[in-house]
């Protein structure tokens, strides 16, 4: 009896071998399959990595192109610059020919004022009402200062611009040309960056 667990025992174990057996084949062939997947996903892979690289390349080409295209689009498009340039100089022209019709009433206003401070004199000698004509005459130049210094100020570079570029074209070399035409511009950004 104890011969006949044995046998039973051994036919077991030969199940278990067998049926091991036939999962380390099934297993193997699974694992050569995976493997041969992996390999591949891999050169999927590859190959995907080196269609992002070249899409990538052509795209900042692309962009490379758009950045030009429209920068020769903006350059060809100077008629409308220059349209907008004479615009806003026909602007300041009609605004300082307002301003200075406005300067000139200014100035009419204040003679007159100073002829009627004469008169006042004559008639009232040193009265409230003569001091207070003279304290607006005397105030008049602080208040109005620093509108006028800004109207000097904006006016100034342009009255020199003619004679800044007489000197550099007659007499500079070019290194200090290319400096004075630098600090021009800087003046004229300064100027447009105080409005």
């Amino acid at each position: 009896m104890e011969s006949e667990a044995i046998s039973q025992d051994i036919e077991a174990l030969e199940r278990d071998l067998l049926s091991l057996r036939s999962r380390v084949e099934g297993d193997s062939s699974s694992f050569a399959t995976l493997e041969q997947q992996v390999a591949e996903l891999r050169e999927s892979l590859l190959r995907t990595r080196e269609g992002v690289a070249e899409r990538e390349a052509r795209l900042a080409e692309k962009r490379q192109e758009l950045a030009e295209a429209q920068r020769l689009e903006a350059l060809a498009a100077y008629e409308d610059d220059l349209r907008s340039q004479r615009e806003a100089a026909d602007q300041a022209a009609t605004a300082a020919t307002d301003f200075l019709a406005a300067l000139d009433a200014y100035d009419d206003e204040t003679l007159k004022l100073r002829s009627i401070l004469e008169e006042m004199r004559g008639a009232f000698g040193s009265d409230e009402r003569v001091s207070q004509v003279e304290q607006v005459l005397q105030d008049e130049p602080s208040r109005l200062r620093g509108t006028w210094e800004a109207v000097l100020a904006a006016t100034k570079w342009r009255l020199d611009e003619d004679v800044e570029e007489a000197v550099v074209a007659d007499e500079l070399p070019k290194d200090l040309q290319e400096l004075a035409q630098e600090r021009r511009r800087g003046l004229i950004k300064e100027y447009f960056g105080k409005g």
